[in-house]
C-alpha cells in the first residue's frame, strides 16, 4: 500500500469496554476456582483475596477463560465486567496449582508451520516440556522454542529457527494441566491452621476490608453454594464479616438432575437443606446469555452491585422487575426453563426464592429473603430492606469506629448523634428511607453501664417497601355511559 495519501479514507477502530462503575456500597466477594495457569504468577493465586477494578486485573492476577462450569470465578468476572461493568470485585481462588493437577502426560505432534498446537487447555507452562519424538534430546524454552497461550487457552509451540529444533518434523510435549474437578467444597470452606493461622477459602473474606478498605457485602461462590455446607459457611460468614460488618450471601438452588429440577421442587430443596436466613438472597435456576450458561448468583450479585451504584452506591432498590441481561432459564443440563407468572410467584416467590420472567425481556422476579415464609418481619423478609438496614449498620460503624476509646462525654454522645443524623436526613431526602432518627436515652444508659465503659444508642428507620402487590378494581359504571349519551344528544 502506497504510503503517499491523496484522496478520502475512513477506518475503523474496535468497540471500547465501557469503563466500570464503581460502588462501595455493594461489593461482591467471590470465592471459587480460576484457570490460574493463565495467570501472571499461578503460583501466587491460592487463598488469597484480590481486589479488581476491571476486568484486566482480574485476567492478570487469575487468568480467565469461557469454561464457566470448571472455572466457577470467571462466572462472576463476566457478569461483573462485561454485563453490568461493575468494580471492585473481590476474587478468592482456591485451586492450587500444587495440588489440584492431572499426573503429566506426553504426547507427539507434527511440526507444521514451523510450531505444534497442544490442544489442551490448563497446561502450567513452567512444567512443559520439549523434547525430540524419541525423547532423547530435551529443548529449551526461549531458547530452541516459544512456548505461549492461545485464546482459548490451548498452546502452541513455536520452534526459533536459529534453535537446536528447527529440523525436527515432529516433537513430543510433556506437561502437566489443572484439575479443577479434584477441588472440593472443602477448599472453599476453608479452614484456619492450628499453627500457622493461615487462613483459606471462605475464611479469607475476613482479610478483604483490613487489606483494601472494602467491605465485601455480598459474598457467593457460584457453582459451589448450591452444596448446603457451602451455602451454611457463607451464612455464617456474613453475619460477622471481620467481627464488625453485615453482608448477605447469593446463592444457588441446585437445579441438577434429582434436585430442584423443576420448578415444583424449589420449596423442598430449600426445606430440606436449611436455607431460610435473613441474610440469603436464593435463586433458580441457572441462567444463559447467549452460549454462556451461569449460575444465576453470578448474574444477581453483579446485578445488585449494578443497581447500587447506580443510586450513588446506596442499596435501596429492589432488583425484583429489573432487567436480568439475561437471554434466558436453563436447569443444569441446559434445558430451558420457561416459567410463566404464577409459577413464578406460587412455587419461587412464596418460599422465599428470587427466579426471572420474561416479560418482553428477562426481569429478575422476587423480592423475598430466604426468610420468608417463616417470618415476615419487614427487616428480615424484602430484599431491599435488608440491604439498605445493612448499608447503614455498616456505615455507622465505619463513620463512628474512631470514637471507639475517647473519652464518654457529651461532646462524643452529641458528635455521634448529630452526625448520624444527617446521614440519616440526607438518605430520607434521596428516598433511600422513609425516615430515620438516632437517639441517646439516659433510661438505657444507666450509671453502672457508663462507668464500665459501656454507652448505647437507640436508631429507627422507615424503609420503603416493595409495591409487590398493586390492585386496580375495575366496575362498569352505567351512569358515565348514560351521560355521555344525553350529553351527546343536545
Amino acid at each position: 500500500m502506497s504510503n503517499y495519501k491523496h484522496g478520502i479514507r475512513t477506518s475503523r477502530q474496535a468497540t471500547a469496554i465501557s469503563i466500570p462503575v464503581t460502588s462501595d456500597g455493594c461489593i461482591q466477594c467471590v470465592v471459587g476456582t480460576a484457570p490460574v495457569n493463565l495467570a501472571v504468577d499461578p503460583y501466587d493465586t491460592v487463598n488469597k483475596p484480590f481486589a479488581c477494578l476491571k476486568k484486566e486485573d482480574a485476567v492478570t492476577a487469575l487468568g480467565y477463560c469461557s469454561d464457566f462450569e470448571n472455572y466457577t470465578l470467571c462466572q462472576s468476572i463476566y457478569a461483573t465486567f462485561n454485563i453490568f461493568a461493575v468494580a471492585p470485585l473481590i476474587l478468592i481462588n482456591v485451586l492450587d496449582p500444587k495440588k489440584h493437577v492431572k499426573a503429566s502426560v506426553s504426547k507427539t505432534y507434527t511440526v507444521e508451520g514451523g510450531k505444534i498446537v497442544i490442544d489442551e487447555e490448563g497446561i502450567l507452562l513452567d512444567q512443559l516440556n520439549i523434547a525430540n519424538e524419541g525423547g532423547t534430546t530435551t529443548y529449551k524454552a526461549d531458547e530452541d522454542y516459544v512456548a505461549s497461550f492461545t485464546s482459548d487457552g490451548t498452546v502452541t509451540v513455536s520452534i526459533v529457527k536459529t534453535g537446536a529444533a528447527k529440523s525436527e518434523k515432529s516433537l513430543k510435549a510433556s506437561f502437566v494441566q489443572l484439575d479443577p474437578s479434584a477441588v472440593t467444597y472443602e477448599d472453599v470452606i476453608g479452614s484456619i491452621d492450628a499453627v500457622t493461622k493461615k487462613k483459606t477459602g471462605l475464611e479469607l473474606v475476613n482479610m478483604v476490608y483490613p487489606k483494601y478498605g472494602y467491605v465485601p457485602s455480598l459474598l457467593l461462590a457460584p457453582g459451589w453454594s448450591r452444596v448446603p455446607a457451602v451455602a451454611l459457611a457463607l451464612d455464617a460468614k456474613a453475619s460477622s464479616i471481620s467481627s464488625l460488618f453485615t453482608g448477605k450471601v447469593v446463592m444457588d438452588v441446585d437445579s441438577a438432575e434429582g434436585k430442584a429440577d423443576s420448578i415444583d421442587k424449589v420449596k423442598e430443596f430449600k426445606d430440606n437443606n436449611a436455607i431460610s436466613s435473613r441474610g440469603e438472597i436464593v435463586m433458580w435456576p441457572m441462567v444463559k446469555v447467549g452460549d454462556y450458561k451461569l449460575y444465576y448468583s453470578a448474574m444477581m450479585a453483579a446485578n445488585l452491585q449494578y443497581l447500587a451504584a447506580n443510586n450513588n452506591g446506596i442499596p435501596s432498590r429492589s432488583p425484583s422487575n429489573k432487567d436480568a441481561k439475561i437471554t434466558g432459564l436453563c436447569l443444569a443440563d441446559g434445558s430451558e426453563v420457561l416459567p410463566d407468572l404464577d409459577e413464578a410467584n406460587d412455587y419461587c416467590n412464596a418460599c422465599g426464592v428470587v427466579t426471572a420472567i420474561n416479560m418482553n425481556g428477562w426481569k429478575n422476579w422476587g423480592n423475598n429473603t430466604a426468610v420468608y415464609p417463616s417470618s415476615t418481619d419487614p427487616i428480615d423478609r424484602w430484599i431491599n430492606i435488608v440491604t439498605i438496614f445493612d448499608y447503614i449498620e455498616n456505615n455507622f460503624k465505619l463513620t463512628f469506629f474512631q470514637d471507639v476509646d475517647d473519652l464518654t462525654n457529651y461532646r462524643l454522645i452529641d458528635e455521634v448523634v448529630s452526625g448520624f443524623n444527617m446521614q440519616l436526613n440526607g438518605l430520607q431526602g434521596s428516598d433511600d428511607i422513609a425516615g430515620g432518627e438516632i437517639t441517646f436515652d439516659h433510661d438505657e444508659n444507666p450509671i453502672a453501664n457508663i462507668l464500665n465503659g459501656s454507652i448505647k444508642f437507640h436508631t429507627k428507620i422507615g424503609g420503603y417497601t416493595p409495591a409487590e402487590d398493586i390492585h386496580n378494581v375495575f366496575e362498569f359504571d352505567p351512569t358515565i355511559t348514560q351521560n355521555a349519551l344525553e350529553g351527546g344528544g343536545e
